[in-house]
């Protein structure tokens, strides 16, 4: 195996493992409760909020009529709505496993067919699950970025990571909505094209870890993945569809009475693919079609600062999803959103370092399996 980060838990590689743990993260449901899984998958992704589920076997006792554990505990009462759950997955024991998110039970569901013994299937939320309970007003004038988040971060119980430069002195309406489309909209608003703000939660054994920072496109990778060994499938594709040249923001000065023009030119995009030079998407629509690809947007912005500002957020999303792609691997549980991951034997095209978006870790009878979502970074 390729994996540089794995060394101890590569001893164990043909014995995987997983722990959920109910209530407290020290409850593993199956040595406390007696409670067994079948399978768990948990979905991990920048920006949005991480979902787990899982599969909780023979449990009805048709004698009595109700679904216990196998010490004779209503099982139901163990998983209720709202009861706090911790999944790590990795291989041999507790040692060998990566703590990959905690959150909360949000649906659980079962089917009772004819001939069958019916399961339970438990899905939930990660810890942002609290950023979506109910609406509220968010307004901020002259206020920093920071400021913003760090409220947000405390008014749902989270310890804030906060990384890079934020923007200051800013203004944002923002009317109705939850604190995570808050914070996407904050992400979105003020990345630029050096910097892809994000935010996502990490797990802990108490309060979740709450992170706001630009986009980590040129740590360390967590590993390689050697196509024919370790990389199990890779599918990549650069699409030209979505790309500009250059993005122009307008809005209007109240007290100067005048028009404001932001903008965002093509060539420091980030999601760039190595053909000889390094090029853009913009770039090539430049090339191919001999004229700029000039998108223009209205905004309520106050300054000019501000307007350049979301014109640079716009480019850089849309250039982030030039060249894309997705793979699988056998279980990797260090591979998750926000961190780089090296590929090889893809060709010279092809075999680079990649940035993280999301992945999907799966546990079942047939073994362990990372699939994940990846863009190119700019640092080759």
């Amino acid at each position: 195996m390729a994996f540089a980060a794995q060394t101890d838990v590569r001893h164990n590689f043909y014995a995987p493992s997983g722990t959920i743990a109910l209530g407290s993260a020290d409850r593993d449901m199956l040595q406390t409760y007696g409670l067994a899984f079948t399978q768990a998958e948990v979905d991990l992704q920048l920006s949005v909020s991480g979902q787990f589920r899982f599969t909780v076997p023979d449990t009805f006792d048709i004698g009595r009529g109700d679904f216990l554990t196998a010490r004779g505990n209503k099982a139901l009462d163990l998983l209720k709505l709202g009861t706090r759950v911790w999944i790590s997955m990795g291989y041999g024991d507790r040692r060998g496993q990566y703590l990959l998110i905690s959150g909360y039970i949000t649906a659980v569901s079962t089917n009772f067919a004819e001939g069958g013994s019916p399961e339970l299937e438990v899905s939930g939320v990660d810890e942002t699950y609290r950023l979506t309970l109910g609406t509220r007003e968010h307004q901020f004038n002259n206020k920093s970025i920071k400021e913003a988040v760090a409220a947000v971060a405390q008014d749902n119980n989270f310890n804030l990571t906060l990384a890079g430069t934020p923007p200051n002195n800013v203004s944002l309406d923002s009317n109705m909505q939850s604190d995570l489309d808050f914070l996407r909209k904050l992400a979105e608003n003020f990345s630029t094209s050096e910097k892809k703000w994000e935010f996502y939660a990490r797990p802990a054994s108490g309060r979740g870890e709450l992170h706001f920072r630009p986009r980590q496109t040129d740590i360390a990778p967590v590993g390689t993945l050697k196509w024919g060994t370790d990389l199990l499938s890779f599918k990549p594709e650069a699409n030209l569809g979505n790309q500009v040249s250059k993005v122009e923001v307008r809005g209007w000065d109240e007290v100067k009475k005048e028009a404001i023009l932001g903008v965002a030119m093509r060539g420091n995009e980030p999601g760039r693919i190595k053909a000889g030079t390094v090029t853009s998407g913009g770039d090539l629509q430049q090339t191919i079609f001999g004229r700029e690809s000039v998108l223009q947007l209205r905004y309520p912005v106050k300054s000019k600062q501000e307007a350049d500002e979301r014109a640079a957020a716009e480019l850089a999303q849309r250039a982030k999803d030039f060249v894309r792609g997705e793979g699988e691997t056998f279980g990797f549980p260090e591979l998750i959103p926000d961190t780089n991951i090296r590929l090889d034997g893809l060709g010279s095209k092809f075999s680079t370092t990649y940035y993280v978006e999301k992945t999907v870790h799966r546990l079942d009878g047939s073994g362990y399996r990372t699939r994940f979502n990846i863009q190119e970074t700019t640092s080759k």
